[in-house]
């Protein structure tokens, strides 16, 4: 509590460069993210019970791979494991742009690309940072949502695509 004016203008940029980076993922990958979009729009239980699924064994999978890394000092298991860790991240990012795009455009739905963009981002940052239940409920679930929609918009054809 030493700091609060620091805290909040360290939240309000993070919340800003995180609407910044959404909009730019969706200015390169138009396409991808209109394909999660519509998984999660046409899907919604299934993309949850996909990424959580996804995210639990592939979690677990990549803690393994660093804890035998550590114990045996490999540097190759370890840079399967970074891998396998970016896999993640950047399922994550899509799916997670996707889920701001998707919140924003049920928010402001007349509103342009960007501003449902930085409307959804600012909703699920504000949202997510609420103690215990954004942090341990909204967070995984909207994390679990995202990655299951990136994963579903590869495989299943959604009826509005």
């Amino acid at each position: 509590m030493n700091n609060l004016p620091g805290a909040i203008i360290a939240a309000i940029g993070v919340t800003l460069s995180l609407a910044a980076f959404f909009a730019v993922l969706g200015v390169f990958f138009p396409y991808r993210l209109g394909r999660i979009e519509a998984a999660l729009d046409s899907m919604p239980g299934r993309a949850f019970i996909v990424g959580l699924v996804n995210l639990l064994f592939f979690g677990a999978v990549v803690l393994v791979l660093f804890s035998i890394a550590d114990r045996l000092n490999s540097v190759g298991l370890r840079l399967i494991a970074v891998i396998g860790l970016s896999v993640i991240a950047i399922g994550l990012s899509f799916g997670l742009t996707a889920v701001a795009r998707f919140v924003g455009g049920r928010v402001r739905s007349q509103a342009s690309d960007l501003a449902q963009t930085t409307w959804g981002a600012a909703l699920l940052a504000l949202a997510c940072a609420l103690p215990f239940i954004g942090w341990f409920g909204l967070l995984p679930f909207v994390a679990a949502l995202g990655l299951g929609s990136f994963i579903l918009s590869f495989f299943a054809r959604p009826a509005s695509l």
